[in-house]
């Protein structure tokens, strides 16, 4: 028993062998920050930090998403002229509005009705469910594609809602990165 121990210390050490030295760090001489992106842009961080909860807030009825795209932000809405005004009124990025055909709280809603009703879709492995962000409809997320056309029967199952089939694959752990484990000689 004690040889086996030793063997997977062994086997663990040998393993874990590599070169694990730390390349030192550049040091910045500069303070100039690194130019904006569409990801990180502080502006527009800032402007959708401010936009996001008014429309969430006050707009429930007509609000169906946001997002940051190029050098704007696109909010995603019922067509409604004060939804408009006052998001004008509180940033001054430049906003483009887009129709949406529902808003986030008819596509949560039907969201919520499908992972309610998993018992009816026995057989699908159905892993997630969410509002698309442009106010389309809802995507469901799927192991694997089902046979036939699932979407074509969510759809006629959930008639005032439109529906997207994303198939993700398998969900699985992530996989452990910390220290190899000891394990006691006893």
């Amino acid at each position: 028993m004690g040889r086996l121990v030793l063997l997977v210390l062994v086997l663990v050490a040998v393993t874990s062998c590599g070169n694990n030295r730390r390349e030192p760090r550049a040091e910045f001489t500069t303070s100039v920050p690194p130019p904006s992106t569409t990801m990180n842009d502080p502006a527009l961080t800032k402007a959708a930090d401010l936009v996001q909860p008014l429309l969430e807030r006050e707009f429930a009825n007509t609000y169906a998403g946001l997002e940051i795209r190029k050098e704007m932000i696109v909010v995603y809405r019922k067509p409604d002229p004060r939804l408009d005004e006052e998001v004008r009124k509180v940033s001054d990025a430049r906003i483009e509005f887009r129709d949406a055909l529902y808003t986030r709280v008819e596509m949560a809603e039907y969201a919520k009705r499908v992972m309610d009703d998993r018992e009816r879709w026995k057989g699908i492995d159905i892993v997630s469910t969410g509002p698309e962000v442009d106010g389309s409809g809802v995507v469901v997320g799927v192991v694997a594609a089902p046979p036939g056309d699932f979407a074509r029967q969510l759809n006629a199952y959930y008639p005032a809602m439109r529906f997207k089939l994303d198939v993700s694959g398998e969900i699985v752990p992530a996989p452990y990165t910390g220290p190899p484990p000891v394990f006691s000689t006893r």
